[in-house]
């Protein structure tokens, strides 16, 4: 009974000094939401937990959805949804992470393997390459589609002509990076 009396007149003491203490005020912070949203997801998606990542991903996306940091929670959703064999949704996941940040050569060569598991890669060699001449970045879907085909040697011919044509843009490195990993080139 002692007990309980001193901790009522704690209480008594110590509910007026908190009273009167400020309040912290909560500031919503989407971008590092995103943020938080995505390491989780890749967590779930290292533990095979895939829908968790999924949802995750999505979350993210939707918490920054037209930012160049956006383009990464877009791959790591592509990359879930190809795990779990949806090749259709990691597609248009992967275009919307190019629209987002199109330096970026890894998105490329994922789209590429996209393009491969879904047999679409004649019909989108043919797009690209009318594509070529106005966007000289299809030139870099066109060699990888090419490497994917099994079509090696048209396909670095292909990226070795976009190094040339195209040595200052930031991809440019990348790709050289990628035709040496493939090639005895060396630039």
């Amino acid at each position: 009974m002692f007990f309980y009396r001193v901790l009522v007149a704690l209480v008594l003491i110590f509910l007026p000094l908190c009273a009167h203490a400020k309040m912290e005020v909560m500031t919503i912070d989407a971008q590092k939401n995103a943020i938080d949203h995505n390491n989780r997801g890749v967590i779930y998606m290292q533990d095979r937990y895939y829908a968790a990542a999924i949802k995750e991903f999505q979350m993210a996306v939707l918490l920054d959805p037209e930012t160049q940091a956006s383009s990464v929670y877009y791959a790591n959703l592509a990359n879930c949804y190809m795990k779990i064999g949806y090749p259709a949704l990691a597609q248009d996941t992967l275009q919307r992470a190019l629209k987002r940040h199109p330096m970026n050569f890894s998105l490329y060569e994922d789209l590429a393997v996209v393009y491969k598991r879904l047999g679409i890669t004649s019909q989108k060699l043919k797009s690209y390459g009318k594509d070529s001449q106005k966007n000289p970045l299809s030139q870099v879907m066109v060699g990888l589609i090419l490497m994917e085909d099994g079509r090696t040697e048209e396909g670095l011919a292909k990226l070795q002509e976009f190094v040339y044509t195209e040595p200052d843009l930031i991809i440019t490195n990348a790709v050289k990076n990628y035709i040496n990993k493939r090639s005895n080139l060396k630039y």
